[in-house]
């Protein structure tokens, strides 16, 4: 689905690269989750990736259509909620395309999909910020793509929504798309991820199977502090021994 080769980035009249030779590859229904602390370029791998911005050297390479899921979006229109969806058809039908009878009806599919039919005819600017979430994974499934990229989805939201979008990201993966979004969460990780990017500030990342990537040593030299990975109630967890 992506394969990734020793990709680097460089804004222009800056002396040093972003990031320098991040290397990984995905197939279909497998999740990889891209950690990192604050500054260590995430959002620009991911931009990349989408090919918002050129890579300064390296090779990017996907099979088939590749969709993206913001942190959030705003609108200055009161669109209700299954316009928002309806709008993930325009990759497919063309942006100034009048949406069909079967592109609403995928759009009620896609809302089903995620828990959120019952929606519909919501404005969305009113809905909460994890139902917001929950919406733009389901506009980022009408376009029926064989690679969904997430930046951050359960930023500044509840355990009971963030529980909610990782359970989507799951249920995602098992109908046969490739899934890649990025944490702050080790935990989130090792729930959900099959591979891993560990995303440092210097020196180069770390890719691999999340259950062997995400142990205290890698851990530790990430993110600067002592990690401790146990279990509690039949489930591994990670959590920052704080000092």
């Amino acid at each position: 689905m992506i394969k990734v080769s020793k990709i680097s980035f460089c804004y222009p009249n800056r002396p040093k690269n972003i990031f320098d030779g991040h290397s990984f590859e995905l197939d279909k229904s497998e999740v990889l989750a891209i950690l990192g602390p604050n500054g260590s370029g995430k959002t620009t791998l991911i931009k990349c990736l989408l090919g918002l911005l050129p890579i300064s050297g390296g090779e990017v390479k996907t099979v088939g259509k590749c969709t993206y899921v913001p942190q959030s979006t705003s609108s200055p229109f009161d669109y209700c909620v299954r316009d928002m969806v309806v709008m993930g058809a325009s990759g497919r039908n063309g942006f100034f395309a009048t949406p069909s009878k079967l592109d609403k009806e995928k759009a009620d599919e896609a809302l089903l999909s995620v828990g959120m039919l019952k929606f519909a005819n919501e404005n969305f600017c009113c809905l909460s910020g994890g139902q917001q979430q929950m919406i733009l994974i389901a506009r980022a499934l009408v376009s029926q793509p064989n690679i969904m990229i997430l930046d951050e989805p359960t930023s500044a939201l509840d355990y009971f929504n963030q529980n909610k979008v990782l359970t989507t990201i799951k249920e995602v993966a098992k109908k046969g798309t490739a899934v890649i979004f990025s944490t702050h969460c080790p935990q989130q990780a090792l729930h959900v991820a099959d591979k891993v990017l560990l995303v440092r500030r210097e020196g180069p990342s770390l890719f691999g199977l999340s259950k062997n990537m995400l142990n205290k040593d890698n851990l530790r030299q990430l993110y600067n502090i002592d990690i401790a990975r146990g279990v509690l109630q039949d489930q591994e967890i990670i959590a920052p021994i704080f000092s």
